[in-house]
């Protein structure tokens, strides 16, 4: 079973983005590095994979 047929909320591109990043910032205050989350956002914002060309 994948992981998207058990928790169907994984297919929202939101909620991920919200747990990728609340794991990178509490992560990062762990060890003392603390990222303000707009700084985060830009940071996934520029990870989104690049629109596909429409034929």
């Amino acid at each position: 079973m994948k992981l998207r047929d058990r928790y169907p909320q994984l297919q929202a591109p939101a909620v991920v983005k919200a747990i990728v990043l609340r794991a990178v910032y509490a992560s990062m205050a762990l060890e003392n590095q603390a990222v303000p989350l707009a700084r985060l956002e830009a940071l996934y914002a520029q990870t989104a994979p690049a629109p596909s060309p429409q034929p």
